[in-house]
């Protein structure tokens, strides 16, 4: 009786483990899943997972850190603005700017005031005085002064003894007071001038 099967060459016994591993690898690879959380940071890549592998919605608020996201992580307008805060307190006072242009005072009015003073005798240290003050009026301010004689022929004995400021409550110059003194023999009027303007 004859066989029905021969034995197998060796080349078909290598032929058939090859078909066999080839088949068992590809079943296994199919069926291969990977292990629950075996996937992370050091298995990815850097910046292996962009946004289009990302399902929609899939980052929610469960998978970000609190307090994690910054201001500059947000488009524009999307963040509201918060309340006003309270004033702060003030700052220290600045250095002291530079002076200003000196202002301009205006017209400026000359109120007199006068008195006749009598010549006497034409004597040396004999002299017949007069005090007249000559004041602003309203508001106005005194800025200078001077004195005047009616009678101004040379050589005569005709002087200003005195010059003073007149002063009002704040300390400010309203007049000024003249003293005229007369020792020519000859009777003079002695006039005092203030010149007045308004601050």
């Amino acid at each position: 009786m004859s066989k029905l099967f021969s034995r197998p060459s060796p080349a078909m016994i290598v032929a058939c483990l090859a078909l066999l591993v080839a088949l068992g690898g590809t079943s296994v690879a199919a069926v291969t899943q990977l292990a629950r959380n075996s996937v992370g940071t050091p298995q990815l890549r850097t910046g292996a997972v962009t946004n289009p592998k990302l399902r929609n919605n899939a980052v929610n608020s469960a998978k970000v850190a609190p307090r994690s996201l910054l201001r500059s992580d947000f488009a524009a307008g999307q963040l509201p603005a918060g309340p006003v805060g309270p004033q702060g307190p003030a700052g220290p006072a600045g250095a002291a700017g530079p002076a200003g242009a000196a202002g301009v005072i205006g017209a400026i009015t000359v109120r007199t005031a006068s008195a006749p003073v009598a010549g006497g005798a034409a004597e040396n240290g004999a002299y017949n005085s007069a005090r007249v003050t000559a004041s602003c009026q309203g508001n106005e301010r005194a800025i200078s002064g001077g004195t005047s004689w009616s009678d101004d022929t040379a050589g005569r004995e005709l002087m200003t003894g005195e010059l003073e400021p007149q002063l009002n409550a704040q300390n400010q110059v309203v007049g000024f007071l003249g003293v005229g003194l007369n020792d020519s023999g000859n009777d003079s009027t002695f006039t005092v001038h203030a010149l007045c303007y308004t601050p």
